[in-house]
């Protein structure tokens, strides 16, 4: 049986966005085209069309996907310090997918149902474990919102090389440290950021 044969009806959709996720796994920068995606399904990129609107779109299937994966990398998260570890060491180990995750604009999540429910699976399990129960609603997102800005400005500026960080798990540790959820532990002086003196 052909490529072509071989989806019908809904399974285009999910093979396309296994694919892509394959397609940004090798490269991070996620810029392959719907064309790209169809000949490594083996199917005319107008097949596609009938499932996903355009390339945005399928993009927001592959951060649904995404969220749900960082979703189940959570929930079992016992702590705030454990859901921050667990939330940027998924960030790092999967740098082009949690890119298109975060790439997508508050009017995308908001046209993409499967997207907003994904997203939001994420930030019910951030609430349970991050927010102070009794606190106002706005209060409970407040809290989610910092330690996710936080986590977010760090896996950023680590990515961009700002950062003087030997590895990864130093990243994690440090953003621990930022956040109040591990103790400070004497560490040999040296620049957070590189190529700087902070005396400077």
């Amino acid at each position: 049986m052909s490529a072509r044969q071989a989806y019908h009806h809904g399974d285009l959709a999910a093979a396309a966005v296994d694919a892509a996720m394959r397609l940004i796994e090798d490269d991070a920068s996620a810029g392959f085209s719907l064309r790209a995606l169809a000949d490594r399904l083996g199917v005319a990129h107008r097949a596609l069309y009938n499932h996903f609107a355009d390339r945005d779109a399928l993009l927001a299937s592959v951060a649904a996907r995404g969220f749900h994966r960082l979703s189940d990398s959570l929930i079992d998260a016992p702590d705030a310090a454990s859901f921050l570890a667990a939330y940027v060491r998924f960030a790092l180990d999967q740098p082009g997918l949690y890119a298109v995750m975060m790439a997508r604009s508050y009017d995308q999540f908001n046209a993409a149902p499967l997207l907003r429910a994904a997203a939001d699976r994420m930030i019910a399990i951030a609430l349970r474990v991050l927010a102070v129960d009794g606190t106002d609603d706005d209060t409970r997102r407040r809290a989610v919102m910092r330690v996710w800005m936080l986590a977010h400005g760090g896996i950023g500026l680590h990515r961009s090389g700002v950062l003087r960080m030997r590895s990864d798990e130093e990243l994690v540790t440090e953003i621990l440290r930022i956040a109040g959820l591990a103790e400070d532990e004497p560490q040999p002086h040296q620049p957070l950021w590189s190529g700087t003196s902070e005396k400077e």
